[in-house]
């Protein structure tokens, strides 16, 4: 017989063959019946001490998980550990944990996966296994999850599940204040029945799981805020070394190319400004920043190269103080243009020999220059864009701009002129050294142009010689006055004209430009003398005959040669 009593030998916790043993004794002593009863409660009770026992050594081991747990403070750390503290505390093959994200569950780590399938898997809140513990926060478990039809399965979820082999599954809630956080799973490759012990536990271990999990998901926001709050600060400060930097080059007067120096030095990329308009569009790999002043576009800032990170925003700091420097810059010039405009038509108006009042307008007394006066000043832009001599200056008057420009030959500045009806009317006068000279040159070119518009000749030029004595006389004659005296002494030449079919008024122009000489008057037509005599014929009955004598002539040969010069019609009303 074993020694010692019941009690003695579950103290010991002896084995099950020695309560036996000690059952068979007692039976042979004092009767079957008894010991089979105490036999059988010996048993009973030995196995609840195990279970017992077991049960603290769990507690223990829980202890144990939450005080690692808390110590892990990230998720990276965090997550890896809870899969395999669960794979360990339940003896599974396979332990695996998704968090809630964006609407979706994503598996974040896993313990005992033969193939990655479950790594980074999105999985439908409302589907599998997963979807019965979000849905009733509870646990729930299969025996054999990839055939058990209670579950709406997912594909890419029952892929991953044949991949692992897995049959018997077990998921339970990651809960926290009220909110569940996602989902911790124990399966095996077999067929398995979850006992109440085992899924009390798993829920122990989720339960512990989900504040640190809490906290590492609040601590990795609060270093990734932290972060970006150090580069953004980081960010400020390299800002402010921009602008200070910026600044003092403006505060010490630099312009805008001593700007782009600077913006190129502090940039790693390279650094180009551009002044197309529309600014470019932005190349592989390149930023374009627009220099923009209120609703004008300067151009842009264009970025290449192997550029830093920042360097695109260096630009955008750099573009406002850039357009400010070019609104400066352009405020100066127009300035110091109105004051060279001032200057050079006092020269014009005001004769003066002084080579100070020479230089003044940008002058030298030693140069021979050329007048030409424009309309309109508007199309300014334009005429600046024409290839003036170094040295040539420019000034607007009233509607006209007068430009000097320095040459020998005014005919070349005829030539480079732009063509058509929509191009300035110009006159040219020159060329001429000195203030005086330059003055009368003034005086020459604007006659030509006012001859030029009484002349409806829109668009051309013409230099002061070119148009010699109709300058002056159409300095002095308004167009209107040469209409209506043209009218009064030819206008029954050309009702005559028009009624005999006979040329009569190219007939008188051309006795008069030959002197009056039959023969040659003739030749130039290219008709019979006698056809000329019956001709001068009508020419006196229209005319009567004091239109020869020189006087006369000499009036109807002006108003004739300035009808070649324009292009007024040979008939009608207007001539």
């Amino acid at each position: 017989m074993t020694g010692g009593t019941w009690l003695d030998l579950l103290l010991r916790d002896a084995a099950a063959e020695d309560l036996l043993r000690h059952g068979a004794d007692l039976a042979r002593s004092s009767g079957t019946g008894t010991a089979d009863r105490e036999t059988a409660s010996a048993l009973r009770l030995r196995t609840l001490l195990h279970q017992r026992a077991g049960r603290a050594a769990d507690l223990g081991a829980l202890n144990d998980i939450a005080i690692r747990l808390a110590a892990l403070t990230t998720p990276q750390a965090l997550l890896p550990e809870i899969v395999d503290q669960a794979r360990r505390l339940l003896g599974v093959d396979l332990a695996y944990l998704g968090l809630v994200e964006e609407g979706l569950l994503r598996l974040t780590a896993a313990a005992g996966a033969l193939t990655p399938e479950l790594t980074d898997l999105t999985v439908p809140l409302s589907r599998g296994l997963a979807g019965e513990v979000l849905a009733h926060t509870a646990p729930r478990w299969s025996a054999d999850y990839r055939t058990d039809p209670r579950f709406r399965h997912d594909g890419p979820a029952d892929a991953a599940a044949s991949a692992e082999h897995m049959r018997g599954l077990l998921g339970v809630p990651l809960r926290l204040d009220g909110r569940v956080l996602g989902v911790l799973f124990a399966g095996d490759r077999r067929r398995r029945d979850f006992a109440e012990h085992e899924v009390t536990l798993l829920s122990a271990l989720a339960a512990h799981a989900a504040p640190a999990v809490g906290t590492a998901r609040e601590a990795a926001a609060l270093t990734a805020d932290n972060a970006r709050l150090t580069r953004r600060c980081a960010e400020l400060e390299r800002v402010l070394r921009w602008d200070q930097r910026l600044t003092q080059v403006v505060l010490r007067g630099g312009g805008v190319e001593e700007l782009l120096h600077e913006i190129r030095a502090l940039a790693r990329g390279e650094v180009g400004f551009v002044t197309s308009r529309p600014p470019p569009p932005r190349g592989p790999g390149g930023t374009v920043v627009p220099v923009v002043a209120g609703e004008r576009t300067f151009g842009a800032l264009v970025l290449t190269g192997s550029a830093a990170p920042d360097d695109p925003l260096l630009l955008e700091r750099a573009a406002p103080a850039l357009a400010l420097a070019l609104l400066a810059e352009g405020a100066v010039a127009e300035a110091t243009r109105r004051t060279r405009d001032v200057l050079l038509l006092a020269l014009l108006t005001t004769p003066s020999e002084r080579p100070q009042d020479m230089r003044l307008a940008g002058l030298d007394a030693s140069t021979p220059y050329a007048v030409l006066v424009a309309d309109p000043a508007s199309a300014r832009p334009r005429i600046e864009r024409l290839p003036w001599p170094a040295g040539t200056v420019m000034a607007e008057h009233g509607t006209r701009l007068v430009v000097v420009a320095p040459t020998t030959a005014p005919e070349q500045l005829q030539r480079e002129w732009p063509q058509g009806r929509d191009a300035p009317t110009a006159g040219i006068a020159g060329p001429a050294r000195g203030g005086r000279e330059l003055a009368r040159c003034f005086v020459e070119a604007r006659g030509t142009l006012d001859a030029l518009q009484t002349l409806d000749r829109h668009g051309q030029t013409a230099t002061a010689a070119q148009l010699g004595l109709y300058r002056i006389l159409l300095d002095h004659t308004g167009r209107q006055d040469l209409e209506a005296r043209f009218r009064q002494l030819l206008g029954p030449v050309l009702a005559e004209e028009a009624r005999r079919k006979v040329p009569l008024l190219d007939t008188l122009h051309a006795y008069l430009t030959h002197g009056g000489r039959a023969r040659a008057t003739a030749d130039a037509l290219a008709v019979h003398v006698n056809t000329l005599y019956q001709r001068l014929s009508t020419l006196d009955s229209v005319l009567g005959a004091g239109w020869r004598s020189p006087d006369r002539a000499l009036e109807l040969h002006v108003l004739l040669r300035l009808r070649s010069a324009t292009p007024w019609p040979a008939g009608g009303d207007t001539p």
